[in-house]
């Protein structure tokens, strides 16, 4: 709070008054007004009172105080230059000035940066002559600097002297490197035969004979004919005798040719693909390097502020513009000067800032606000509706110490301090938040004319009276729709006949009638809120009732209950009057 020493002497004045004098284009005595102080409160007002239930005729100016500020803005251009270096693959690149060599390239770039650096002190003193004055103006680069032409210089590639391949070191130009499949045979040994070329004979099995059976006739002594079986040895016939044959695999040759290199006996490099040489890596194969230097330019900015006033608050404020357009923003009059080195503008703006701060008193408490700048911007309202609206929310907790959830019970106080509550805009906002976890948003919109302290105290005080009011009007008569399963009984009697599709449509059918009367029921419920609540249609019960999520467990409460209970009376009813066994007719 300010001292009373040194402040305005303006008289405590409401705020309602304030602003018909204002409307009016003078003051009680005729004059015009030019009070700061009043003009601040009016804004003031403007903003709080449509955020809450109390008019403006409920904020006092206690006190004022008008100062003008310094704000002292620095701004220093600084032009820097650099000489970008690069390199690359094959000759210079399109509008690159040539140079004979390296040393020719380093002479013709820093001649290049020594002119454009003799340029600056000229170029940025006469940018500051005409534009010095205007501190939102910032020089460019091309206001002091005239971009040049890279130099480059090109140099025959040293790893591959020009070629631009180099002479692969696995097979070392030869191309081909020995089948280490055959080891440069061209041929492996015929493992069937063990490279004998000869393998037992598969007939006879190295026998070098075969065993025969036939048949033949013989007759008795009574000249009876009958048939013998005999065995007979006979020369082999595949091996001629010898129990050895040819070997099939390799053709009796006793090797194979290698499948690797096809008898070549060596195989392409598969480094350099058969070509001997390898592209070189060090110049992409082009044979060449270039290399190149270009003088680039760039203008450094930096801003601070410094602030003349004794106020830490007021200086912390101003100390966070961080830029020139922002103190501008807040200035009633500025100068500028501007001056000039060999590379450097510097320039300082000295920015006369209106500061208003009022002392006003709000539902029995003080709060300190400020004005900045002709327009007198409000960065934080200093929880001027919160002051206000507290006592409303006093008489709420109070009242919900004489409710309860389970079970449900509420009072005609609770339902007054509730509705009074939900008439100021503030309150309503806090509660359809009120389910998140993170406030930040509305706490960040509110400009602190609410801290987070009260939203949160608020947002879970309107909380707990909502719910409880809506449960405690859903017990009243509503949840008896949760009882209709109980129609499935006589229901299930009468579809037996109709076997288990029947049976299982009519249990289908209690369940949607159960939810669909449920919601019905939600929908009654949030009526009766509204009117108990806000009868005028301001604000709407249902939106503060879904944001609180409580739509969301009746609907979901309800679901679950009416299949569970469908399903119970099915079987209670299953169970207590079992369907008849068919009847048998014999014949």
């Amino acid at each position: 709070m300010l001292d009373r020493e040194g402040l305005d002497a303006t008289p405590v004045r409401r705020v309602d008054a304030l602003r018909a004098d204002v409307t009016a284009g003078s003051s009680s005595d005729g004059g015009m007004i030019t009070d700061p102080g009043i003009r601040l409160l009016t804004k003031i007002g403007d903003f709080v009172e449509p955020l809450t239930r109390f008019d403006r005729g409920h904020l006092t100016l206690e006190s004022s105080q008008h100062v003008n500020v310094d704000v002292v803005a620095r701004q220093v251009f600084r032009v820097a230059f650099e000489t970008i270096r690069s390199e690359g693959n094959g000759g210079l690149p399109q509008g690159v000035m040539l140079a004979a060599d390296a040393a020719a390239m380093a002479q013709l770039s820093e001649g290049q940066l020594a002119a454009s650096r003799a340029a600056v002190s000229a170029r940025l003193s006469a940018w500051a002559a005409e534009h010095g004055e205007r501190p939102a103006a910032r020089p460019a680069v091309g206001d002091c600097f005239t971009a040049l032409p890279a130099v480059g210089h090109v140099e025959t590639c040293a790893p591959c002297q020009g070629a631009g391949k180099i002479a692969c070191a696995v097979c070392e130009a030869a191309e081909t490197l020995t089948c280490e499949a055959c080891e440069g045979r061209g041929s492996n040994p015929c493992k069937a035969c063990n490279a004998t070329g000869d393998v037992t004979c598969a007939t006879c099995k190295g026998m070098k004979t075969v065993v025969t059976h036939r048949e033949r006739k013989v007759h008795d002594e009574d000249n009876n004919a009958r048939i013998e079986h005999v065995q007979e040895t006979a020369t082999c016939g595949s091996c001629n005798g010898t129990g050895i044959t040819r070997c099939g695999k390799c053709g009796g040759r006793s090797a194979i040719i290698c499948a690797t290199c096809h008898g070549q006996k060596t195989i392409p490099c598969a480094s350099c693909k058969g070509a001997g040489s390898n592209r070189c890596e060090t110049c992409g194969g082009e044979g060449r390097r270039h290399f190149t230097a270009q003088v680039s330019c760039a203008i450094r900015e930096t801003f601070e502020t410094n602030v003349r006033t004794p106020d830490p608050e007021t200086t912390s404020v101003l100390k966070g513009l961080d830029s020139i357009d922002r103190v501008l923003g807040l200035a009633a009059t500025y100068r500028s000067a501007a001056e000039t080195s060999a590379d450097t503008l510097r320039r300082e703006t000295t920015a006369v800032t209106p500061v208003t701060t009022v002392t006003v008193v709000a539902g029995g408490s003080r709060a300190q606000v400020r004005g900045f700048g002709p327009q007198q911007d409000v960065l934080d309202y200093r929880n001027i509706a919160g002051m206000l609206l507290s006592d409303d929310l006093g008489v709420l907790e109070e009242a919900l110490l004489a409710t309860r959830l389970m079970p449900p019970r509420v009072t005609d106080a609770m339902h007054g301090s509730l509705a009074t509550v939900l008439a100021s805009e503030a309150n309503v906002a806090i509660a359809e938040n009120a389910a998140k976890k993170d406030q930040s948003g509305i706490a960040s919109r509110f400009r602190g004319v609410v801290t987070a302290d009260y939203i949160t105290w608020a947002g879970g005080a309107i909380k707990t009276a909502m719910t409880r009011a809506y449960w405690a009007m859903m017990a009243k008569g509503p949840v008896a729709v949760l009882a209709i399963p109980l129609i499935l009984m006589p229901i299930d009697l009468l579809v037996r006949g109709q076997g288990q599709g029947g049976r299982l449509m009519a249990l289908l059918g209690v369940m949607l009638m159960t939810f669909f009367a449920a919601l019905a029921a939600h929908y009654w419920v949030v009526q009766e809120l509204q009117k108990k609540l806000a009868p005028e249609g301001a604000p709407k019960i249902q939106r503060i009732v879904d944001k609180l999520n409580l739509t969301l467990h009746w609907l979901a409460a309800a679901g679950v209950a009416a299949a569970v209970l469908t399903v119970v009376v099915a079987s209670l009813t299953g169970l207590l009057l079992p369907m008849s066994p068919p009847v048998i007719e014999r014949p």
